[in-house]
């Protein structure tokens, strides 16, 4: 199942809002696989087994969970939000 097509804004509003954590915040990716049902951090629907799943664990120990499109967008607008 793709992300949402509203995946985008999701991912800004979730980062201005605070509840994703901005890269500086973020460990890095701590497990990249096949996808287990959770659901996906940036776009709110589950990844399936078929697809990829990334797991980033924040400073604060929380981990969060994209699937690739939502990876490489919160990437991106983590970027524009500066380091």
């Amino acid at each position: 199942m793709p992300s949402s097509p509203d995946a985008a804004e999701k991912i800004r509003e979730k980062l201005t809002a605070g509840t994703l954590p901005t890269l500086r915040d973020a460990g890095g990716i701590t497990f990249a696989g096949f996808g287990a049902g959770q659901i996906c951090d940036g776009c709110d629907i589950p990844i399936l087994s078929e697809e990829m799943e990334y797991a980033i664990e924040a400073r604060d120990r929380r981990t969060f969970r994209f699937r690739v499109r939502c990876v490489l967008l919160w990437q991106m607008y983590g970027r524009q939000r500066g380091p």
